[in-house]
């Protein structure tokens, strides 16, 4: 009697929930947003707070120059009081004394000061062009850091399809008899090598997509990919041209040199700053009995204290900044040389995959699963095979991603100039 009634409800939840979990299927998942590397860059120079520190300090640097330019305030002094005379008359009045006073500075040291705060915000611009130009770096770096692990998860899922095929091929042999039962247990093993080789470089996308994410502040989402490809070899690469460029205009010369230039300068100051500052003064006086308007001048003798303590910390940090622009100089020529000795062995590795190597490669695995099939090769060749056609391309994704970071730092430490 109530079994009907019971198979009927059973039915209705069983369509009920087949339709929801087609109705949850059929919900269109968000597209992840796809950037390039010029996205990226756009986004890490608009939004990284580096560029804004930088900023920052310029506008300090603009409020010193402000600082600089100023003149000394006057002083204006005001007493008033009861006075008496003292005579016979005992005459009492409103006794004023009103003073002015305004310092002069000498134009010497004022001018020195001046240009050393115009050379602080040189400075400052170019310390700024040199975070941005650190920050398109680190930020292509880790753009080819997460392209080159995305390539190898890539190969990791083709070797695992590979993988399946020949796992299917020896079953089949095995249930015919022609092959050990061993030979499952082998291929078994190695597919769950290559399973975890996928998982492993999955884990390492995610930590790479999380470091280019911060470089954007955030900007890129948690889910993300990127477009692109590795730098390309741009050709003969010239050490004198390359170096004669970057002394010239590369923004850590140029922040040293007007460092240079704003110690100069604030040398010069404490030079002229043994010349002591003359102040002005005029004054109106009233005393009970007397009225007078007084003109003086005060000037500081600079006997005792005549500023060699001040001169010789101004001399010091000016050595100490030549010091750091020729190691500034140095540090650059030994890097554009380094990079472009790793950029050519980068780029002659990969021509000699792309003249035949990765070919050979494949040819080899190829002719290896064929000769399985037919009983001409054993599994354990198959495998070698297939780890060869891996290892060569992975080598060759190394070898371009190596050119692009050697080409990346080369533009980082001519300024800009080589552009990949």
């Amino acid at each position: 009697m109530w079994c009907k009634p019971i198979m009927l409800l059973i039915i209705l939840c069983g369509l009920t929930w087949h339709s929801a979990l087609a109705a949850d299927v059929a919900i269109p998942q968000p597209a992840v947003p796809t950037f390039s590397l010029q996205d990226i860059l756009s986004m890490a120079l608009e939004k990284n707070p580096l560029v804004t520190e930088s900023e920052g300090i310029i506008e300090q640097k603009e409020g010193n120059k402000l600082s600089a330019s100023a003149y000394p305030n006057p002083t204006l002094s005001f007493q008033s009081g009861r006075g008496t005379v003292k005579d016979p008359s005992g005459i009492t009045l409103t006794e004023r004394y009103v003073t002015l006073s305004q310092p002069l500075e000498w134009p010497g040291k004022r001018a020195a000061r001046a240009q050393a705060a115009q050379a602080g915000v040189e400075g400052a611009v170019a310390s700024r062009e040199e975070a941005k130009l650190n920050l398109i770096a680190a930020t292509k770096l880790a753009f080819y850091d997460l392209l080159l692990a995305q390539r190898q998860t890539e190969m990791a899922i083709h070797n695992v399809q590979t993988m399946e095929e020949v796992r299917e091929a020896v079953i089949r042999r095995v249930d015919a008899g022609e092959a050990p039962p061993f030979e499952a247990v082998k291929v078994k093993v190695e597919d769950m090598k290559v399973q975890k080789e996928v998982a492993r470089a999955k884990g390492v996308v995610q930590s790479f997509q999380a470091s280019l994410n911060s470089l954007t502040a955030g900007a890129l989402g948690q889910e993300f990919s990127i477009q692109g490809g590795f730098a390309a070899w741009p050709g003969d690469l010239h050490l004198p041209a390359l170096s004669e460029q970057a002394l010239a205009q590369h923004p850590v010369i140029m922040k040293w040199k007007k460092q240079v230039e704003e110690a100069q300068q604030m040398h010069r100051q404490e030079q002229q700053a043994r010349i002591p500052n003359v102040t002005l003064m005029g004054s109106y006086q009233r005393d009970a009995g007397r009225e007078a308007y007084v003109g003086a001048i005060s000037i500081p003798f600079p006997v005792w204290d005549q500023r060699q303590g001040d001169i010789a910390q101004a001399k010091g940090a000016l050595r100490q900044r030549e010091a750091m622009l020729l190691r500034a100089k140095h540090e650059l020529l030994k890097g554009i040389t380094q990079q472009i000795q790793l950029s050519q062995a980068a780029a002659a590795q990969i021509a000699t995959y792309e003249k035949g190597l990765l070919k050979q490669a494949q040819e080899a695995l190829r002719i290896a699963q064929v000769s399985f099939k037919f009983g001409e090769a054993s599994l354990l060749d198959v495998l070698d095979a297939q780890r060869v056609l891996r290892q060569t391309q992975l080598d060759y994704a190394q070898a371009k991603y190596d050119l692009s970071v050697a080409l990346t730092e080369l533009e980082r430490v001519t300024g800009g100039i080589s552009q990949p």
